[in-house]
């Protein structure tokens, strides 16, 4: 079957023609419904944790080569679905669009579900001729009813709903930049907005102009510079630049091109200004894999040991974990207890979890000369994790 599929891909010639563009897509709505079902079952049996993924995103980050932001869509999608069968065969049957799925998820929160999947069909009815852009507007609507609703039909001795908490997601991009987007109660959204006003800075003549959101984004920075410069409470205060970054010794005297600990690259101009009001740490590399050897003397690893685990491994070293560094933790290959040394040959940077999957019985772990990691299952599976890529 997937032979045949694939074979009509291959075959497959779309037109500059309206008609099969649009054909096209919608057939590509329906393999994508049936593609979310799939994952809603797959996730549902937790088989994502035989192989030592961290969740069903990062699975199919690593074998479906997905972002993880459309990893985190697909999974949200199928597990609000799952509670939605007539939504499901409509979105299967092509009679709903993958907008208008979109729009469903979005606005029928858990408080909602058992009201929605009460009332399905009038639902689908109504949206059966909408775009997508209406279907948003109707949902948008129909939430705002039926909350309302359900205020109305709440006992009045009944405790009142408790306000969503406020949340802030920060999620690195492919490019090394980071997407900035939160939910913040009225309370914090004022107080919020006050400080980007208070913080910002008119433009200085000669500058190009910007715009409002790039006088938030650098008022944003601002507020939080100010904070790291003047607290007390944790170490680092008045430390700057407040990051760290790698730079060799040539690119130093030269063209000053860097990167973080986690290998994103910073260009010159950004080094030049981070170096001018900076503390410099010098650490001297021999090869790719050896840096420190602190021998027998401690089972602890040392700083600068751990530092250099940082530079080498960027983050956790278990085939298809996306960890970053500061969420691991370094490994002994061969225990420290069983004879094995404190030294980069015998290191391995693990995050929490893959630390403690290490550790069970029929896992291995072996560091090979080229700095690759191999991890066999119990089951004799061997799985393995590349040098991380360095600019």
């Amino acid at each position: 079957m997937f032979d045949a599929l694939a074979t009509a891909i291959d075959e497959l010639e779309i037109g500059v023609d309206e008609r099969e563009l649009g054909a096209v897509a919608s057939l590509r709505d329906r393999l994508d419904a049936k593609l979310t079902m799939a994952v809603a079952s797959f996730d549902h049996a937790e088989l994502w944790d035989l192989d030592g993924s961290v969740s069903m995103a990062a699975w199919l980050r690593v074998h479906a080569g997905m972002t993880q932001r459309d990893g985190e869509r697909i999974c949200s999608t199928a597990r609000r679905l799952r509670g939605c069968p007539l939504t499901t065969k409509a979105w299967l049957d092509g009679d709903l669009s993958g907008g208008q799925v979109a729009a469903i998820v979005a606005n029928v929160s858990d408080e909602l579900l058992p009201l929605y999947a009460e009332r399905e069909r009038p639902i689908l009815l109504a949206l059966r001729n909408l775009d997508q852009r209406d279907s948003t507007t109707y949902m948008r609507h129909w939430a705002a009813r039926a909350k309302a609703e359900l205020e109305r039909l709440r006992a009045d001795d009944a405790p009142e709903p408790e306000e969503p908490p406020s949340a802030v997601h920060l999620s690195p991009l492919l490019d090394g930049r980071g997407r900035l987007d939160g939910d913040l109660d009225a309370e914090t959204h004022h107080l919020v907005r006050t400080a980007l006003r208070l913080a910002e800075i008119r433009d200085v003549d000669g500058e190009p102009a910007r715009t409002p959101a790039q006088r938030r984004a650098d008022a944003l920075a601002a507020v939080c510079r100010f904070f790291l410069d003047h607290q007390q409470t944790r170490s680092g205060g008045r430390h700057r630049p407040h990051v760290n970054v790698v730079i060799d010794l040539e690119e130093l005297r030269g063209a000053g091109l860097g990167r973080t600990f986690d290998g994103l690259p910073l260009d010159a101009a950004t080094m030049r200004r981070l170096l001018c009001d900076a503390g410099i740490h010098r650490i001297i590399t021999d090869g790719r894999s050896s840096i420190l050897d602190y021998g027998r003397t401690t089972r602890t690893i040392p700083p600068a040991v751990y530092t250099s685990l940082l530079l080498r491994d960027l983050g956790c070293r278990f085939p298809g974990c996306d960890r970053p560094g500061e969420w691991c933790e370094g490994h002994h290959i061969q225990p420290w207890e069983n004879g094995g040394s404190t030294c980069m040959p015998n290191l391995v940077l693990l995050c929490s979890r893959h630390h403690h999957r290490i550790h069970h019985p029929g896992w291995h772990i072996k560091l090979l000369p080229t700095a690759t990691v191999e991890v066999t299952d119990p089951n004799g599976h061997v799985h393995t994790s590349d040098p991380p890529l360095r600019c």
